[in-house]
Formats: structure tokens, sequence, C-alpha cells
């Protein structure tokens, strides 16, 4: 039944449509907190309020952390739906499903749909991935983009199809526009690389690729909002971007994200349980097929991308995330090759049935960890289903039943991801101090000395000014009501005046800092 269902034309939009629910699942009921999804959320808020596309802002001052594409997006979200939280996350989830769509489109092509199917269920039950396409960053554009582009340069090899090419100078255009340089430099580099090691880097060949026309495509989408940016911004946002959000974080750790070359491996066998434990018997029978297979360069293509951002001095495991529809695809393929005995599978599932029972333990402790989800820890507990599952695919292999087997693996992580929206997510979203303390703010002058969270300007929709110390005294005289925001540790190195007091303090989620609210009234007259 599933292979007849795999096989009609229409199951990729109903592959679309259930990723996209996935993916979409809850965003509406939790916070924007983050601090990359509030700023992100913020700034495309601003740029519609003001009607300037050229301009970001963040707090109404000038970001220049991304380029536009998904501010874009999102203010079109916010002109169909509202500015909400849902809105800020609509097209991640929409790119997320387009990027399962897109995987399953050309696995069927290149392979077989049997394959498609499996590398499409090996992406829908990594956790990390659905993280990834729950948030408003500009993440889920990139990996739809380059994902796009890369599948489109493989088919344009093997075809000479001139849409093929055209289409992938277009994702190339639009995923520098998501994220920047690297939206082009990762391609350019993959490319080259493959051409070189299956001796096809010849003129004749990079002839049939139109590499001028596809310059100029790249150029015309890409280009003319950097020019008009720069313009606007007298070249402060270009300069800051190029070189400090691209150069600097790439040579030199940024925002303490640092770390070791085998970092970024360690966040793609994280990111990609529970089938993350199949790629390292899948890598050697690929490597030793001949190099003119798709699976060579879908192995070429992960490798690649792990290898550059191992290399690059600020390590986040989001960098990761573009490999994860090449090395799905590769262990799909590893997982349903009749050449693979069935012994060497139950052995894997083996050990991924040992490294579940962690999960619900490591989940616990991992919230116990933070002073502030202590009370939420508990819930971690819903995750232990998940060695049951492990236990049934074991069962299920040992009786010879392969595919029910790894379905089973794949089915349980994709409900862990559905509780995880649905309960734990959201028990711990309920211990932030933004949403805890929005109240406080309700109706009054708002400032800030030094730090806030940028959930903050998320939901008050106005600028928060800053103050510097001497002016805090001034700024209460004038606003008796007001409220100071602030984090703990640059509240204790001044002299605050007399007559203000602390009325909250809460330490922001997965950071160090502690928010801290002051107003200039006593707590019982605040109210």
């Amino acid at each position: 039944m599933l292979q007849n269902l795999i096989q009609k034309k229409y199951f990729p939009w109903v592959l679309f449509i259930f990723a996209f629910g996935l993916f979409a699942l809850n965003n509406g009921e939790v916070s924007i907190y983050f601090l990359d999804e509030a700023k992100n959320s913020e700034c495309a808020r601003e740029m519609l309020e003001q009607g300037d596309l050229l301009k970001p802002t963040f707090n109404y001052n000038l970001r220049s952390d991304k380029p536009p594409l998904h501010y874009f997006f999102m203010m079109v979200s916010y002109l169909l739906f509202g500015v909400n939280e849902w809105s800020a996350r609509f097209f991640s989830a929409v790119f997320g499903a387009l990027t399962l769509f897109i995987t399953f489109h050309y696995t069927r092509k290149f392979l077989n749909a049997r394959a498609a199917y499996y590398s499409c269920l090996i992406l829908l039950s990594s956790i990390h991935l659905n993280i990834q396409f729950h948030l408003a960053v500009p993440d889920p554009y990139l990996i739809f983009f380059l994902s796009w582009s890369f599948f489109l340069f493989y088919s344009a090899v093997t075809t000479g199809k001139r849409r093929d090419i055209i289409l992938m100078y277009v994702s190339t255009g639009l995923a520098v526009l998501a994220k920047g340089p690297v939206g082009v430099v990762l391609p350019g580099l993959i490319f080259l690389l493959y051409l070189m090691v299956t001796r096809q880097f010849t003129w004749t060949r990079i002839k049939k690729l139109k590499p001028f026309t596809g310059a100029a495509i790249v150029l015309f989408i890409a280009l003319p909002w950097f020019i008009l940016n720069g313009i606007e911004t007298n070249w402060v946002w270009t300069k800051d971007f190029f070189l400090r959000h691209n150069l600097t974080r790439f040579t030199s750790p940024m925002e303490g994200h640092g770390g070791i070359f085998l970092l970024t491996f360690l966040y793609v066998f994280t990111g990609m349980l529970p089938f993350v434990v199949f790629i390292i018997p899948a890598i050697k029978p690929v490597w030793k097929l001949k190099k003119d297979t798709c699976l060579f360069y879908f192995l070429l293509v992960a490798f690649t991308l792990l290898v550059f951002f191992s290399l690059s001095q600020t390590k986040l495991p989001n960098y990761t995330v573009p490999a994860y529809p090449f090395l799905a695809i590769v262990i799909a393929w590893y997982l349903t090759d009749t050449s693979v005995t069935k012994k060497k599978i139950q052995h894997w599932i083996k050990v991924f049935f040992f490294l579940t029972l962690l999960l619900p333990v490591g989940g616990y402790f991992a919230l116990r960890s933070d002073p502030a989800l202590i009370s939420a820890a508990p819930n971690a507990w819903w995750l232990s289903f998940v060695p049951a599952g492990g236990l049934i695919a074991l069962v299920l292999q040992a009786r010879k039943k392969t595919d029910q087997s790894i379905r089973m693996l794949g089915y349980t992580f994709i409900t862990a991801s559905i509780l995880f929206f649905l309960i734990l997510y959201p028990a711990v979203d309920n211990h932030n101090p933004v949403a805890m303390s929005l109240h406080m703010l309700e109706n009054k002058e708002v400032a800030y000395y030094k730090k806030f969270n940028p959930a903050y300007s998320f939901y008050l929709k106005k600028k928060i000014p800053e103050l510097k110390e001497d002016e805090i005294a001034a700024f209460f005289e004038e606003n008796p009501r007001g409220v100071l925001i602030s984090v703990q540790k640059h509240i204790e190195t001044i002299n605050l005046p007399e007559e203000c007091e602390i009325i909250f303090s809460g330490k922001d989620l997965f950071e160090r800092p502690v928010t801290i609210l002051i107003s200039g009234k006593p707590y019982g007259d605040f109210f």
C-alpha cells in the first residue's frame, strides 16, 4: 500500500501539507522569545511600519546582521495575518515544507520513490530540523534555496536542460538575498569540487552551464537591493554586514559561539537523531560507488558543507542544517538498498535503542540545570515513550520486518516532535521573563540601560530608548511610573536613585543574563 501511495503524482503535495502542519504546529501559542527570533520579527515589523524596504532596523536603529529576504516574506505575512507569533513564523514553515517537497521530488527522480520516502521520513524525524523550521529566522529560506540549487545543479549536469540551469542561478541569487555571500560561495565551491573530482572540469562542460548568464542572473536578483541599501545607509550597513557579520564571523568566534573543529560534526550527530547512527556504515559503500552517481554528489555536498562550517571560527547548530537533506538521502539509500544485510541494520538499531534511553533523562537534567526551568523539568518524561518506540523497532527487526522497524523509528521521533511543540516547549515558554513581565509595562514609559531582551521590542511595538547612568534619575523624575529594563550584571555596577525599586527579576531562558525591571515608584504604588 505504501509503495503504491508514494508512486502517486500527488504524493509530494500530501507530504508538503503534512510537513507544513508539523512545522507550523503551535506556532501561534508560544512566545517570540529567542534573541534572533525576536530581532528578526521586530525588524520586519519596523520595516513594514515605516514602509521602508531598504533599511532594516531593530529598535529603530540600523540592523546589519542579515539581508532582507526573510524580512520581505515576514512583512507579507504580517499584512495577511497581522503582527503576531504565527505570522512571524508562517513562511519558515512554508519553506521547510518546500524543502521536504523538493527532497522527495529529486530523490525520486535520481533514485527511486522508496528512497525518496525514507529521505523525508529521516528529515521529519529530526527534532532539530523541526525546531529550525519553527523559528522566525533566515535559515529556513537559506536551507531551501541552497538545497534547490544543489539539486538543480546535478539535474543540469546530467540532463543539460536549460530550465534547470536557469533555475539553479535563480535559487542561488535568492540564497544570497537570504543570508549573504555564503549563498553563492557554497554552491560555487561545491559545483567546482564536483566537476574537478569527476573530471568534468572542461571548457565544454562549463560552457554548457552558462556561467556568464548565471552570474548575470545572480547579480540581477541580489545586487540591486545591496546597492540601493548602500546608498540609503551611506554604506554603513554594507561595511558592517560584509566585514563584521561575514568575514569576522568566519575568522574569529562571535558572541561566544566558538568551539573545536569537531563541534560541527557533533551538532550533526545530535541534530539528525535517530537515523544519524546509519550514516557511518552508509559512507563507505557510497564512497566506493562510481563518481558519476548522484549519491557520491550528495555525500560531497554534505561533507563540503560540514568542513566549511567546521573551519568557521563561529559555530552554531543551525549552520549544519543545509547538509541534512543530502545526508538523509545517503542514509535512505543505505536503508533501502537490497545489498545491505538485515543483520547490519539490526546492529545499528541496537545502538540507536541505547541512545534513546538517554533522551528523557538528558532532557530532564538539561531543564533542571537552568534554575528558571526546574519546575518544567518533569515534562521531559513525556519523551519516555521514545525508548519504547526504539524497543518496538528492535523487536520488529528481530522478526525480520526491516521496513516496519525503520518506519517505527521515524514515526516515534515525529511523535516526539509533536509532543515537544505541544507540551514541552510551551511548558518552558511559560517561564520566559518577557512573557512573565509584559503586563508590568502596559501604558508605561519604558527605557533600558545597556542591554535588554529584544522580545520586549516586538511585543511593545515601540522604540525603547537607551539611558546612560547619569540619565536614570532624570527619567524617573519625569516618569515616576516609568520602567527601566536592564540585566543584573549591569545594574550591580551602578548606584540607582534611592526611590527606585526592582519590581521583577527573571533569568533569561538558556542564556546567562538575568532580566531586571526597575520602577521609580514603590511596588505598592506601581499598579
